[in-house]
């Protein structure tokens, strides 16, 4: 005790709080709730009040601010935040690598990617990986670009791939793919015998939609809205499956990538017209954390995928990832 008290002195609190404290604060700062990050990890408001509490007196600082809102951390809660999720990531790593070394398997990657990227290529890169490397383990979220970028930016993914175009700070960045959007419409459409079509066509017909959140609806929103124009949205859902059939019981016309949409035009009857504009074309990237290293086995992945029909100016960096073994 007395050893403990000459620390404290010296070195300021001495940290005792468990993961669950830590993983509330965490919960807490993201949900802007105190009793939405309880009921999440099922306990009673009052018993993670005092957990706070407990964190604000170890920090001898105040953590979060009740605003009219939500909570949002202080400066000092800022800082807890950063740290919690450090310490949770951490936790988790070394939960999964104990957990691996029982079952024979030498290594887990997070992938997050947008349904855009899986479609055109990661799927079949990803495939291809998991046979030449059966001893790593991929776990594989397909997420929006917004979130995904947010999972990587958090630690919650290692890798992310992403539509081009999302604000990426504190994420390294590498081309990756590419894809063109089209317009599908039902077979007996009037659009449906032409071979291309301007986006300013769209705008009198009811559109089928993905959710806001994805990266197709901000682009042809965004493009609408510069044109002084609003989209008629009629319907909008959560996969491209459900959107084309959608189309195909006449509720509205879409955009989604060609190569995703191909398959499922050609199953259910649709006609793909292509999309005549400049931005229909989209750019797919990577992004990793550009303040830590990735572990061995996302540094081969992420050599993999940038060596398989990696663009020019790439070259040098797949040679660093190749570089780190497992």
């Amino acid at each position: 005790m007395l050893a403990e008290s000459r620390l404290r002195q010296h070195h300021g609190p001495m940290f005792r709080h468990d993961l669950l404290s830590l993983r509330l604060f965490v919960t807490m700062c993201e949900t802007k709730s105190l009793s939405r990050a309880a009921e999440q990890m099922n306990i009673a408001v009052s018993a993670a009040s005092r957990r706070v509490k407990l964190l604000e007196e170890e920090a001898g600082a105040d953590l979060v601010l009740r605003r009219p809102h939500g909570v949002e951390p202080t400066a000092a809660g800022v800082t807890m935040l950063r740290y919690g999720r450090t310490v949770l990531r951490l936790a988790e790593q070394f939960a999964a690598n104990m957990a691996e070394h029982r079952t024979g398997i030498r290594g887990r990657v997070k992938v997050f990617g947008s349904s855009s990227a899986l479609v055109q290529r990661l799927a079949s890169d990803l495939a291809r990986f998991t046979k030449a490397h059966p001893e790593i383990k991929l776990d594989l979220e397909e997420r929006p670009t917004v979130e995904t970028v947010e999972a990587v930016q958090r630690r919650q993914a290692d890798i992310g791939v992403i539509v081009r175009g999302a604000a990426t700070q504190g994420l390294i960045t590498y081309p990756y793919a590419e894809d063109r959007l089209a317009v599908a419409v039902p077979a007996d459409h009037p659009l449906a015998s032409r071979e291309g079509v301007r986006f300013e066509t769209l705008f009198d017909e009811d559109l089928v939609s993905l959710d806001a959140g994805t990266a197709i609806h901000r682009l042809v929103t965004d493009r609408a809205r510069d044109a002084g124009r609003y989209l008629k949205l009629r319907v909008q859902v959560r996969s491209f499956e459900v959107m084309c059939q959608m189309i195909r019981h006449g509720l509205g016309v879409g955009i989604l990538p060609e190569d995703a949409l191909r398959p499922l035009a050609d199953a259910l009857g649709l006609r793909l017209v292509r999309l005549d504009e400049p931005w229909a074309s989209r750019a797919l990237e990577i992004c990793v954390s550009a303040e830590d290293p990735l572990e061995p086995p996302a540094a081969r992945l992420m050599a993999e995928l940038l060596g398989g029909g990696a663009k020019s100016g790439t070259e040098s960096r797949v040679d660093d990832f190749e570089k780190m073994e497992i």
